[in-house]
């Protein structure tokens, strides 16, 4: 969790004083590396199994979270939990690849990321995991 917390904070730093496309890129990649740190941080691979059947690499944040979260929160009736992370995760994607970053789209981003962390912290401080 301490690289989660370092790297969330760098990139609400780095939103602060961010100005060029390249600038607000930067902070997609860092809420990016975030959430890879947020999957590692409660993926466990002898608990979780991937949704598809295969095996997360140590930086499919998508899998492991997919995994993790869908064994706390399984079924049709809880896809929006299962979602949330999935648009996090795609912005941060979006952002970093985006040549017309703008602030706006950063600090989207860093808030649904923060979000994302928020929501994976409460499941993971819960007593149903």
């Amino acid at each position: 969790w301490e690289r989660v917390d370092r790297a969330l904070s760098k990139a609400r730093t780095q939103l602060e004083s961010a100005s060029a496309e390249e600038d607000c890129q930067a902070i997609g990649l860092l809420c990016r590396e975030v959430i890879i740190s947020l999957a590692q941080a409660v993926y466990d691979p002898t608990i979780h199994e991937s949704l598809d059947g295969v095996r997360p690499s140590d930086t499919d944040a998508n899998r492991m979270l997919e995994a993790y979260i869908g064994h706390v929160f399984p079924g049709a009736s809880n896809k929006e939990v299962r979602a949330h992370h999935r648009a996090s995760l795609a912005l941060a994607l979006n952002l970093q690849h985006r040549r017309t970053a703008t602030r706006l789209l950063a600090a989207l981003c860093v808030e649904a990321t923060a979000s994302t962390t928020a929501v994976v912290s409460i499941i993971a401080r819960s007593d149903s995991v």
